[in-house]
């Protein structure tokens, strides 16, 4: 491009006397940049970004600088511009001095000028604030006291400006937020109460403002007094401009979904204002204007933005899904997992990961929409946000209550899942083990054994020991799921994984500060101690571990402190067949001091941990009656008491649990309970599982539970 060369030359020239020239050249690339996105690529490789930031001469022309400042916005106004070069040198600081109009250097006769100049630069800093790092920098130079100021000027594209600003250096930063929360005004006053009278102006583009700025202050959870407001006044406010046929259409419904995400009550709230008709509205007049018109991609913004509001309204409620559903936009949402538009086909994913968390639209709805195949289409999708969303969902598909499970292994869907731990994106990654991880839970033996034959313990060892906590976590947790409920399946994992490195990754994993990874080693052991007597020898062959129970019985949390109690309650299971190897074990424990621990729980705080032990030392109980040891004291006498009603009132979800006795056959053929990890549902919340939908619990040691988490 010679010609931006040739413009660039001028506006560079250190000569400043004829400011007016230079004016008209950064006027001819300003009018590039409004153009389109592949010219504003072409300026920024030109290398205009420099000599544009140097026009920002505080002591400069006005006009010059305003003119800078409108060409760089809108040059910053693609999200594929680098924004390094404004954070090097001086020209942050130079540009925040920008922001004040109001200084005593004030210019008569320039008052509109720099009071825009001022606006474009606010603009300028709210499309620059991609990184909690680019945050801090811009609020450490001194600009958010300006910000205020503009905000409390009075001046409507100002306070628009401002609130643009002020909302993307609080999103996603809890510090920054607090901070910022706390700032006072002008006349005393905090920022979020004045915010809420503008969520209430006659302005459209004002009233998204603010109720974007205090979306962002409210999700950081820096004004929870004012939450009765966001209810009453913001929501409300952001439903009704999903029939504003103004610019506010576009982006009401990202803020609506940013603000309703995770918020059960808020979500409810949104459905029971027709929030989902009006999106689906939208979202079916959008398709048809491009199947009449022609006009493929004008209104992309538009149909994804309200394809996320609608994943996020139906990411909990069972009846807000129900409503998805009966307003007849599932064929729309099916379609668009197919559209050119990357933003599109995630924000379609993310509507059918919602979904897919009901029980019933697993079984029905998404079957008969034909959800399958463009949902496996997609896990070659080149775009990770893409990728990310589908293999999100696919932890849902893949479940038991899935009549698509079968079909989409049929499709090789354990192959794609290998290839996508390699891929480089974390989140891919830990959909794919998760996946993995719901795709064997409560499986036959053979299915683990074809799944693993596929996936390759290899890969699942490498998996428990990488980088990555979260991975780290689903990965035990698919341990959890393959040694849950037959000898056969723990003999699969000893033989995949070789007892001997199996165990010292559980013993390694006992040693971390990290409750989940804790929880979920614990419960490893758990299961296979519901094994043979292989098994459990096994487990009492690892000193390391046996103290590392031990020391962990004391632990502060309660899940925690039930878990050890249950690897103890597993391992002193009375089996007469087997009554010697339980005696062996009992006496080993008892040496360790793992007896005097249990009776120190006697009193634990947590019910939970109280009932466990009476069952354990039910246990240590019965090994004193049989091979005639000294009586007990009044502690155990009172610890072993209730003993057989203790473990059945545990029962939760499709957990099944049994009157803890010593008959073997009467808990779960096995005599111990398997407990495996847990289920959750990409996204949140949902109602009880075995009704309608799974819910979104944490990873939990749920007895005789096996894992599967949703997403």
């Amino acid at each position: 491009m010679l010609y931006c060369r040739r413009l660039q030359d001028i506006i560079s020239a250190r000569d400043d006397k004829d400011s007016q020239l230079k004016t008209q050249a950064v006027i001819v690339l300003g009018s590039f940049a409004f153009g389109n996105e592949s010219n504003i690529l072409a300026l920024t490789n030109s290398g205009v970004l420099e000599p544009l930031l140097n026009c920002l001469n505080p002591t400069g022309d006005p006009k010059l600088i305003e003119a800078a400042a409108r060409t760089l916005n809108a040059i910053y106004a693609s999200p594929r511009v680098s924004r390094l070069e404004l954070f090097m040198g001086n020209h942050l600081n130079v540009l925040v001095q920008l922001l004040d109009a109001y200084s005593s250097s004030y210019r008569m006769g320039q008052e509109a000028v720099l009071l825009h100049t001022a606006e474009l630069v606010a603009s300028i800093l709210a499309r620059c604030c991609e990184t909690i790092d680019q945050q801090m920098q811009i609020a450490g130079s001194g600009a958010v006291p300006l910000l205020m100021r503009l905000l409390a000027s009075g001046a409507c594209k100002s306070q628009e400006a401002a609130l643009g600003a002020l909302a993307a250096l609080v999103k996603d930063n809890p510090d920054l937020a607090q901070h910022i929360a706390q700032m006072r005004l002008e006349r005393g006053e905090r920022p979020a109460p004045y915010i809420l009278r503008l969520v209430r102006d006659k302005s459209p583009n004002m009233r998204l403002a603010a109720a974007t700025c205090l979306t962002y202050m409210n999700r950081a959870g820096v004004i929870p007094e004012h939450n009765s407001d966001i209810m009453l006044t913001v929501l409300p406010t952001l439903v009704k401009m999903l029939q504003l046929n103004c610019s506010v259409q576009e982006a009401a419904p990202k803020v609506l979904a940013y603000l309703i995400w995770e918020s059960e009550s808020m979500q409810k709230a949104v459905c029971d204002m027709d929030a989902i008709p009006k999106l689906a509205s939208i979202i079916s007049q959008v398709d048809e204007e491009d199947n009449v018109y022609g006009i493929v991609g004008q209104k992309d913004k538009l149909k994804e933005n309200s394809l996320l509001a609608l994943a996020a309204i139906s990411q909990m409620k069972e009846d807000c899904r129900r409503q998805v559903i009966e307003a007849k936009v599932l064929p729309h949402i099916v379609m668009a997992m197919s559209h050119p538009s990357v933003g599109i086909r995630a924000a379609a994913c993310q509507c059918t990961r919602s979904l897919s968390r009901s029980v019933k639209n697993l079984r029905t709805s998404l079957v008969d929409a034909g959800i399958e195949a463009p949902l496996f289409q997609l896990l070659s999708d080149s775009d990770p946000g893409v990728l990310s969303s589908a293999t999100a969902t696919l932890c849902n598909i893949v479940l038991d209550v899935s009549p698509m499970k079968k079909s989409i292994m049929d499709r090789g869907i354990v192959l794609k899942f290998v290839q996508m731990i390699g891929f480089g994106d974390n989140v891919v990654r830990l959909n794919a083990v998760w996946a993995i991880k719901n795709l064997v839970f409560e499986a036959d033996s053979d299915v683990k054994e074809a799944v693993m034959r596929q996936f390759g313990y290899h890969n699942l060892a490498q998996l428990l020991n990488d980088g990555e906590l979260a991975i780290q976590e689903q990965a035990l947790n698919l341990v959890r799921n393959l040694a849950c409920k037959r000898e056969q399946d723990i003999d699969q994992v000893f033989s995949g994984l070789g007892n001997g490195q199996l165990f010292s990754i559980i013993e390694d994993k006992l040693t971390w500060d990290d409750l989940r990874l804790l929880e979920h080693a614990l419960y490893v052991l758990v299961n296979i101690a519901t094994g043979s007597e292989y098994h459990k020898q096994s487990i009492m062959k690892r000193p390391g571990i046996l103290r590392s129970v031990l020391g962990l019985m004391s632990h502060e949390s309660a899940a925690i402190r039930v878990a050890t109690i249950w690897v103890i309650i597993n391992l002193t299971w009375p089996d007469d067949r087997l009554a010697q190897g339980v005696h062996d074990r009992v006496v080993v424990l008892r040496s360790l001091g793992v007896e005097d621990r249990l009776q120190a729980l006697n009193s634990d705080h947590d019910l939970d941990v109280r009932d466990r032990v009476k069952t354990a030392l039910h246990h240590f109980h019965l090994d004193q009656q049989q091979y005639g040891h000294a009586a007990m004291t009044a502690a155990e006498q009172a610890g072993s008491a209730g003993t057989t009603g203790g473990a059945s009132r545990y029962s939760q979800g499709t957990t099944t649990t049994t009157t803890i006795t010593t008959n073997r056959s009467a808990a779960m053929g096995l005599g111990q309970v398997p407990v495996s990890g847990a289920t959750a549902v990409v996204g949140a919340g949902g109602d009880a599982f075995g009704t309608t939908a799974v819910t979104d619990a944490t990873p939990s040691g749920v007895v005789g539970t096996p894992s599967h988490e949703r997403r």
